[in-house]
């Protein structure tokens, strides 16, 4: 399993995502009332975590298997294009592991039945005339950021179904703040507010820009992070005032200079990035309503060209 960060150590401790939190802590609780009653060590129920990129999917699946005791195997559906390759995988689990796949519903819709079957009837079936091997108990931890493009099938076999949202400013505040303490960094208020200004609500931003600002701070041989590191900090790395870096800038940028919708594969093309890639941060943008999409393609909007203009 992959080193916990010591930011958030427990799941009690999770900043924001107050109903996901809820929901997994019942199920955990749950979980070992039943097993001491019993005294049989079966695993947890397989979930599924949807969210946008940077929300914690990962970290609050490590969380659980902090919770329980045991290990979490993490994987990219992307990795995992073949049976042989999702077989691979689960006949090497353990009992009561859990297996993440990220971005589940990349999965193509062989390795999905060979998935679903599996934890249907905890069965390999290899083929040929050979025996079916039984597998352990053990917990499927999906994560994606579409989750309606998964395989109906597969999401039926999923009892647990965590959505999470992107935070507050104040939530976002906290984090930082958290973070900093648990790191031994000291940061001083104005600091913090400006960080969690910029990130989003997006947790996984907030933590980049605080470690750059740190780092900043550290190249001056300084003690506390100050407004004047995270203000060098945000112009090292060009990070406008809705914390959006270069790249992303210049996708709104492109919109402007095209004045009329503009299709995905055209601006990834420009881009020099995969169409998977622009969608993953475009998705603020449209959030934060600053562009539009319909079937023509995407549009910056006033509120878009209005902060275009004030950059």
């Amino acid at each position: 399993m992959s080193e916990i960060e010591p930011i958030i150590p427990t799941l009690n401790q999770v900043v924001g995502q107050q109903r996901a939190v809820r929901v997994l802590r019942t199920a955990l609780d749950a979980y070992w009332n039943e097993r001491s009653k019993t005294g049989e060590e079966g695993a947890f129920p397989h979930f599924l975590v949807t969210g946008s990129s940077g929300t914690g999917k990962t970290t609050l699946t490590e969380l659980v298997a902090r919770e329980l005791c045991t290990k979490v195997e993490v994987q990219l559906a992307q990795n995992l294009q073949s049976i042989q390759h999702i077989q691979g995988l689960l006949m090497f689990l353990e009992p009561g592991h859990i297996l993440m796949i990220d971005e589940i519903h990349q999965l193509n819709d062989t390795v999905q039945v060979c998935l679903y079957r599996a934890l249907e009837e905890r069965k390999l079936f290899l083929g040929g005339n050979r025996k079916p091997i039984v597998l352990p108990p053990f917990c499927l931890a999906g994560a994606t950021t579409h989750e309606f493009l998964l395989n109906t099938s597969m999401q039926q076999r999923f009892r647990i179904l965590i959505r999470l949202e992107h935070l507050t400013e104040g939530e976002i505040a906290l984090l930082i703040a958290q973070r900093a303490k648990r790191l031994g960094w000291q940061i001083d208020a104005d600091s913090v507010a400006e960080l969690a200004k910029r990130s989003r609500g997006v947790p996984r931003l907030a933590v980049r820009m605080l470690e750059s600002a740190r780092r900043v701070c550290s190249a001056k041989a300084d003690e506390i992070i100050t407004p004047e590191h995270v203000t060098e900090m945000l112009d090292m790395e060009g990070i406008d005032a809705l914390g959006f870096d270069p790249v992303e800038q210049r996708y709104l940028q492109l919109l402007k200079e095209h004045q009329r919708a503009m299709r995905l594969n055209v601006l990834a093309t420009h881009l020099g990035l995969p169409r998977q890639t622009v969608e993953m941060f475009e998705s603020d943008f449209i959030r934060l309503g600053l562009v539009t999409k319909n079937e023509k393609g995407r549009s910056l909007t006033p509120a878009g060209l209005e902060h275009l203009n004030s950059t």
